[in-house]
């Protein structure tokens, strides 16, 4: 094999990669839909340990309290759901998003350190 032939069987895949990854990346952190249309946003520490996901028309968005810590997940300027309260490690709540936009969200004891997310709707 040429030194350039070693050189497109290399990076050819490694940029496929590269594409592949970025087109699964609205998801979840791990590039994977959980349970099929679901999309996970973990709360870790004082954080959303993904806080923007893009998401399809008809997704479910999943927000999983992975602490003991109280957490809300607060709408910020729309009415999409409800805020929702979590303080038990495991605690988990799900919203399916049918109309495109962005909805913004925050925890509410915790706004003041950054804690706060998207869900951008496709």
């Amino acid at each position: 094999m040429r030194p350039r032939d070693v050189a497109g069987a290399v990076l050819v895949p490694a940029l496929l990669a590269v594409v592949s990854g970025a087109c699964s990346e609205h998801y979840t952190a791990p590039g994977a839909p959980i349970d099929g249309d679901v999309a996970e946003i973990v709360i870790s520490n004082f954080a959303f340990a993904l806080p923007a996901v893009t998401i399809d028309r008809g997704t479910s968005v999943r927000w999983r309290n992975s602490t003991s810590t109280f957490h809300t997940v607060s709408p910020d300027g729309h009415q999409a759901f409800p805020e929702r309260q979590t303080s038990t490690s495991g605690e988990t709540f799900q919203v399916r998003f049918d109309a495109p936009g962005t909805y913004r969200y925050y925890c509410a004891p915790h706004r003041t350190l950054g804690m706060s997310g998207e869900v951008v709707v496709r």
